[in-house]
């Protein structure tokens, strides 16, 4: 397939295109003294330090910001961020960290030329 942009261009745009960086975690659960599940999360290997743009979801209703999953719960989208590369093994229920800031990863998606990878998140506050 022949692609529109040469290969090296968003390397060679990445400080403007992708200014902060993101790291991937996955939820671990350990147990306290007394069998209770303790939350923890933890760095997802080849997931961590990569380039990545954080922009608010800029949506003209809380509608649009709001998707209903198959169990009738709903979920508030607040921002999505744009990460470098295409990373099939992000999924949804992971976490994504950027500048000290949590995001719950709701939704992935994929561009069509396999070059970049969408979260559709909610910060964590």
């Amino acid at each position: 397939m022949v692609s529109l942009i040469h290969p090296r261009l968003l390397s060679s745009l990445s400080a403007t295109f992708y200014p902060s960086v993101c790291t991937i975690q996955v939820a671990t659960e350990t147990q306290d003294a007394y069998g209770q599940p303790i939350p923890a999360w933890a760095d997802v290997p080849g997931l961590i330090s990569l380039p990545c743009a954080v922009a608010p979801l800029n949506s003209g209703t809380p509608a649009e910001a709001e998707r209903r999953r198959a169990d009738g719960t709903i979920e508030v989208v607040t921002h999505h961020i744009a990460i470098a590369g295409y990373h099939l093994t992000i999924i949804a229920k992971m976490r994504a960290v950027v500048s000290g800031m949590n995001y719950d990863v709701v939704a992935v998606e994929f561009d069509s030329h396999a070059i970049t990878t969408r979260l559709r998140t909610r910060l964590v506050s």
